[in-house]
C-alpha cells in the first residue's frame, strides 16, 4: 500500500518540479505586542531558504520555506530587559505571480521564538512554538532577485518584514 501511495505522490508532484527552483534571502522582522497598555517591539534579522514550485504556465505556485533569525534590538516590558535569543519560522506560501514581476501571497507559518528577560541579576527564558497566517507582497527587481514585505500574526503578536530573495 505504501509503494502504491508513494508511485501516487510522485507522479502528481512530477509536472510542479518542472520549473522549480531555489531561493535565498535575508531580511528584518519587527514583532510587536500589547498587554494592558504596555506594548512591545523587538527587531530580528533573518535568513531564509525557500524552493519554488510552479507548473509550466501558471501564475500560481507553491513555496515552503524556513526562516533563521537573532535579535539585533530589545525593548522594556514592565521593567525587564527582552530580547530575542533566535527565531524559527516555517511556512508555506501559496504565491500568485503577476506578468509585471509583482507577486502577492498567503502563508500559514509554524514558528518558535526563543526570548530572554532579564531584570536585576535575574534572567529568565522562554521558547515557544506557535501557528500563525500572514500575507505579503513582492517585487521582482531582476530575473533573479526580489524585494518583499509581509505581515503575520501569532497568538496576538504581530510580524511585519521586508526583505528581498536571490533565486538560483
Amino acid at each position: 500500500m505504501f509503494k502504491k501511495s508513494f508511485i501516487a505522490l510522485s507522479l502528481m508532484v512530477l509536472p510542479l518540479t518542472a520549473s522549480a527552483n531555489w531561493s535565498a534571502g535575508a531580511g528584518y522582522a519587527n514583532l510587536s505586542d500589547s498587554d494592558d497598555g504596555e506594548s512591545i517591539s523587538l527587531g530580528v534579522i533573518y535568513g531564509a531558504v525557500a524552493y519554488e514550485f510552479t507548473k509550466e504556465g501558471s501564475n500560481f505556485s507553491l513555496m515552503p520555506e524556513l526562516r533563521l533569525g537573532t535579535g539585533v534590538s530589545d525593548d522594556k516590558f514592565y521593567g525587564a530587559k527582552i530580547e530575542v535569543e533566535r527565531f524559527t519560522a516555517l511556512s508555506v506560501r501559496g504565491q500568485y505571480n503577476y506578468d509585471n514581476g509583482v507577486y502577492l501571497y498567503v502563508m500559514p507559518s509554524y514558528a518558535n521564538l526563543d526570548m530572554k528577560a532579564s531584570f536585576r541579576a535575574e534572567s529568565y527564558s522562554n521558547d515557544s512554538w506557535e501557528f500563525g497566517f500572514g500575507g505579503g507582497i513582492g517585487k521582482n527587481i531582476t530575473d533573479k532577485a526580489s524585494i518583499e514585505a509581509s505581515y503575520e500574526s501569532y497568538d496576538g503578536t504581530d510580524v511585519l518584514t521586508v526583505g528581498f530573495k536571490y533565486a538560483f
